[in-house]
């Protein structure tokens, strides 16, 4: 393994980026986060648009992320398990259809399950996540505000 003592180039990201209760030095550091954002998250214009739109699109698209993260949180994960479990068991039942077929079916449902439950047992997680976003979608407003 190679000992890599190169200086690092790109500028560091203020603290806030990775502790977003400690706050911005500054205004102008926070506006020079966030529109760094911009470019790391890859929002693309037709043109080169001005702060303002720019920041108008990550706001656009935090809100996406919150509202998605909002769905998974709030979604209740226990109902419909037992339902599918006894759709999938019914189907599985049918004689008609071809072992290898019932096989396979078996294999996606399970997947499917695991899926869930996987997701489910991180919505502690994901409410973090959709906080976080929550609080850099505040900054992005309060940036916008000043702009007008």
């Amino acid at each position: 393994m190679e000992n890599n003592t190169q200086p690092v180039t790109a500028q560091e990201l203020p603290n806030a980026a990775m502790h977003p209760r400690t706050g911005f030095p500054s205004e102008e550091a926070m506006k020079a986060y966030y529109l760094q954002l911009i470019d790391i998250m890859n929002i693309t214009y037709a043109e080169e648009p001005s702060e303002y739109i720019s920041l108008q699109c990550l706001k656009r698209k935090l809100r996406q992320f919150i509202h998605v993260l909002r769905l998974i949180g709030t979604h209740e994960w226990g109902n419909g398990i037992a339902e599918i479990q006894d759709a999938s068991g019914i189907y599985m039942l049918q004689s008609t259809l071809p072992h290898k077929t019932l096989l396979q079916a078996n294999r996606e449902i399970g997947l499917h399950l695991q899926f869930i439950t996987q997701l489910a047992s991180n919505v502690g997680f994901l409410k973090q996540l959709e906080g976080i976003l929550h609080y850099h979608f505040q900054n992005v407003e309060s940036l916008l505000n000043k702009l007008k």
